[in-house]
């Protein structure tokens, strides 16, 4: 009975887990339809408010993402992430492809917001 309690929280953590990387692969690839492809309809979804409110508002940072100079969408990077002591926090890492986990260019953080993961802030750009 032991055992079959066990491997049951087992399956339901692992599936919980595949599912939040999904998500959050999911959020990814909006961002990267906003950020290369211009596609700020989607901000909303890719954005938490605090996110917006802190980096000037909507209209601000649709401003700033318009006037990015990005020659070309690039391959989809590798997320690593791992799962904040509180709340419902993620901390993600965009490893580009072709390089290391040692090279990273973008550190997010990563909330639910309305039952939605969402970017609420970022703790490193690349230089």
């Amino acid at each position: 009975m032991r055992i079959q309690l066990m491997l049951i929280l087992l399956l339901f953590s692992l599936t919980t887990h595949s599912s939040e990387e999904k998500e959050i692969n999911i959020l990814f690839q909006k961002y990267q339809s906003v950020m290369y492809e211009k596609k700020i309809e989607l901000i909303d979804e890719v954005f938490s408010t605090k996110f917006l409110n802190d980096n000037g508002g909507k209209k601000e940072l649709i401003e700033k993402i318009k006037g990015l100079k990005i020659e070309k969408k690039q391959p989809g990077p590798k997320l690593t992430f791992k799962k904040g002591q509180i709340d419902e926090i993620y901390f993600i890492k965009l490893v580009p492809p072709g390089k290391s986990e040692r090279t990273i260019s973008n550190e997010f953080i990563i909330k639910k917001e309305n039952g939605k993961f969402k970017i609420d802030g970022t703790m490193t750009d690349e230089q």
